[in-house]
């Protein structure tokens, strides 16, 4: 396989860099005008200086600081996942989530799932053929889209073949992938994902994310549709604990037991209480 020089699978082939450089960058290219001489004061606002007139510098650098946010970031992101578990046992959450993802598949013979327009025919079979028969949205679109609706996203790791092109799609576990952004400072929009417990790190192009935005607040995630009632799920359960720990403090059993020691001796007072306990 190694020696395939078209196998989208070896890191070294010219497919897998020819792919990874058109999709780690924007897809369209828009035409600027480019001045053949900058203005000065153009050049005046990349010079930052401090009140005292010397250039502006960092007081300190912390190499670990970018590391220790990511660690952050992603206990984080852990702890909003084992909510979600949580959540869904709840009925009335989990049916929420049955709707939800009812209603982004439902399809009808008037209106199916997937519409392609193309004016090409044989394109227009292609992606019939990719969409219906390899991905099978029609039966594996539900779960998908629950799946990205409870937690706020869902990774699909695409299976490419160099002549067949994409030949199967795997679902892959929403809290092991790492979406890395910003590792190459010449391009900012190379992104990869990284499989923890796989060891794995995959590009752009093998990897389909699906998120629902619209929030950055856990950018470059996307925002589960159960984070609005996250707290108010945490307060109830600590409030069914607290309730439950009550109830079973107070049920407990009292028993007092009376008996007359007036005529006992010493040692039979002792036995007679240890033969009771």
């Amino acid at each position: 396989m190694a020696e395939n020089k078209r196998n989208p699978k070896n890191n070294q082939s010219a497919l897998f860099r020819q792919l990874t450089r058109l999709l780690s960058g924007p897809l369209v290219n828009y035409r600027t005008q480019t001045s053949r001489k900058l203005s000065r004061v153009q050049l005046d606002k990349f010079k930052f200086q401090s009140a005292s007139g010397l250039n502006f510098k960092k007081s300190s650098y912390n190499p670990f600081e970018q590391l220790s946010t990511a660690i952050m970031a992603n206990q984080l992101r852990a702890e909003r996942y084992q909510d979600f578990e949580q959540m869904e046992y709840t009925p009335e959450i989990a049916s929420a989530l049955d709707i939800y993802a009812d209603e982004m598949t439902t399809c009808s013979d008037l209106q199916p799932l997937l519409s392609i327009r193309c004016h090409n025919e044989e394109i227009k079979a292609v992606l019939s053929e990719l969409y219906h028969t390899v991905l099978n949205i029609d039966f594996n679109l539900f779960g998908w889209s629950r799946s990205m609706c409870k937690y706020g996203d869902f990774f699909l790791y695409l299976d490419i073949d160099e002549r067949l092109g994409v030949t199967s799609a795997i679902g892959l576990p929403t809290f092991e992938i790492e979406r890395l952004e910003g590792e190459d400072k010449t391009n900012p929009k190379y992104v990869q994902f990284q499989w923890n417990s796989g060891g794995l790190t995959f590009e752009n192009w093998q990897m389909a994310h699906f998120r629902i935005l619209g929030n950055d607040k856990y950018a470059p995630y996307g925002t589960s549709v159960l984070e609005p009632a996250r707290r108010i799920f945490r307060q109830l359960i600590l409030l069914e604990d607290a309730m439950m720990s009550s109830i079973v403090s107070s049920v407990l059993p009292s028993v007092v037991y009376f008996t007359s020691m007036l005529e006992m001796s010493h040692q039979m007072i002792l036995k007679h209480i240890c033969k009771k306990l």
